[in-house]
């Protein structure tokens, strides 16, 4: 009996791979699951409707505005914040909870300038490597974008040099009630952000998260959309703005 079991153990021992290292065979398959919505895009996304005037809500805004749809593209409801009620126009854009924030530095964000590669030369995930730039908030990816918008506006007067804002968040948001606003799948919400939200050296990013219950006490993920400059170029169908990231 003894003999049998340890027979047993080896031939178990024997179809553990020797390595966790993910082979350069697999592919992270991108056919549409019954996560997504329409597998052609990503599963939550902005679009930019148009860039128009705005009525400013904080001193020191512009009277222009970039206003755009965030869709829920995937099976799942999602939360995000907004402020004020659009009951009195469902079809005028809302205000939503934003974050202005300083570019990444350096390939895919990475602040120290190295490179960053793939494990076990998986193909697919060749082009996930923004994930360093949202969110952007740990003290290196800051101080660095930091000191790299000061040397872009090295020899322009003081007055004249672009300040990135505040964005919607903690007390720098409209005045009135925070609402927990719920996106059903497939749904959609029309918004605006002061055209200074975005810029060279920064971007704004929206936090969400998944609308699940949370029935146990393990803190549950939340994400950033994030919207650059070049997006807003893109949009509009111009040469992507230099910038530092």
């Amino acid at each position: 009996m003894k003999h049998s079991a340890q027979i047993l153990l080896l031939a178990v021992c024997a179809s553990i791979p020797a390595s966790s290292t993910p082979r350069a065979d697999i592919r992270i398959p991108l056919e549409a699951t019954t996560f997504v919505i329409d597998a052609s895009k990503p599963y939550v996304y902005l679009e930019i409707d148009h860039v128009g005037p705005r009525k400013p809500i904080r001193e020191g805004e512009p009277n222009v505005g970039i206003y755009l749809h965030l869709t829920n593209n995937c099976a799942l409801p999602l939360v995000i914040v907004k402020f004020g009620s659009s009951l009195a126009d469902p079809k005028a854009a809302i205000t939503i909870q934003d974050e202005v924030v300083p570019n990444p530095q350096g390939p895919g964000g990475d602040v120290t300038g190295g490179s960053v590669y793939v494990e076990g030369g998986v193909t697919d995930l060749k082009e996930m490597d923004d994930i360093f730039r949202s969110p952007n908030l740990n003290e290196a990816a800051v101080s660095g974008a930091e000191w790299a918008q000061k040397q872009a506006v090295q020899g322009i007067p003081q007055k004249d040099r672009p300040e990135r804002p505040h964005g919607y968040n903690g007390g720098n948001g409209p005045t009135g009630v925070q609402v927990i606003t719920l996106i059903p799948p497939g749904g959609k919400v029309f918004f605006s952000v002061p055209a200074n939200h975005v810029g060279a050296t920064w971007h704004f990013e929206i936090p969400f998260r998944l609308a699940l219950p949370n029935k146990s006490r393990i803190r549950p993920p939340y994400s950033y959309l994030a919207f650059y400059q070049e997006d807003l170029d893109r949009a509009q169908g111009k040469a992507p703005t230099s910038t530092t990231h």
